[in-house]
């Protein structure tokens, strides 16, 4: 099952994990759609002065997934303790499943639901699990990464988010339709909200694509923009 920042387990998970590295001081960022999720989440809830749950249309740009990918310079054994760790602290409610190399399925039993949620958590412990991109792009993507305060009913969460030209030129790298889908909410979401979301730093995106050999890509930035404006 896939889910979005609106499904308080999914919600729930990502705080913990987030937690959890917070606590420990690791030097992570949020990729991926979730880390897209929490962009829009980000900026929609500041503009609209209210929650996740509170937030309007927040159902409609938001793509459901089923993980949460993070990158990280931490290495295996942190990652080993990281998982003992929160199964050891949340039991019985947290059971940590093994899946394939750096990636692990978080089960958690949702209090008043008959189903738990399963959550996959893939992470990387440096630029060589990094597909698509070069060692320049991991390292931006850390030191750039900013701390967002996601609000829910009676919570908040602390995550370190990859900025969105670091989310943008990862994306384009791949340009699957789900990849489209997060690149255009995103901007959407940036240009309605102008004042909370700022503007996308076309340059760095280009920079970014350039050194790994795909600057082509940057066109297919130029053809979602230009659907943007047209709306």
């Amino acid at each position: 099952m896939n889910y979005t920042l609106q499904n308080r387990g999914y919600f729930d998970v990502l705080k913990m994990v987030a937690d959890d590295f917070n606590q420990e001081g690791v030097n992570y960022a949020l990729v991926g759609g979730t880390g897209i999720q929490s962009r829009i989440s980000d900026i929609s809830c500041r503009a609209q002065k209210t929650t996740i749950p509170g937030t309007n249309n927040l159902e409609h740009v938001l793509r459901p997934t089923n993980d949460l990918d993070i990158t990280s310079d931490a290495d295996e054994e942190f990652f080993t303790g990281f998982f003992n760790r929160i199964q050891a602290l949340n039991h019985p409610n947290v059971v940590v499943l093994d899946e394939r190399p750096r990636s692990k399925k978080i089960v958690m039993s949702i209090k008043g639901k008959k189903d738990p949620i399963g959550v996959f958590v893939n992470y990387q412990t440096g630029p060589q699990d990094f597909s698509g991109l070069d060692t320049g792009f991991y390292s931006d993507c850390l030191e750039t990464a900013t701390d967002l305060i996601l609000p829910y009913r009676g919570s908040k969460a602390q995550i370190r988010v990859a900025t969105p030209e670091c989310l943008v030129a990862s994306k384009l790298t791949r340009s699957d339709p789900k990849d489209i889908f997060d690149i255009s909410t995103l901007l959407r979401t940036m240009k309605t909200y102008r004042q909370f979301g700022g503007r996308l730093d076309e340059n760095v995106v280009k920079a970014h694509l350039e050194r790994a050999g795909k600057g082509y890509m940057v066109g297919r930035l130029a053809e979602i923009k230009a659907q943007i404006t047209k709306e």
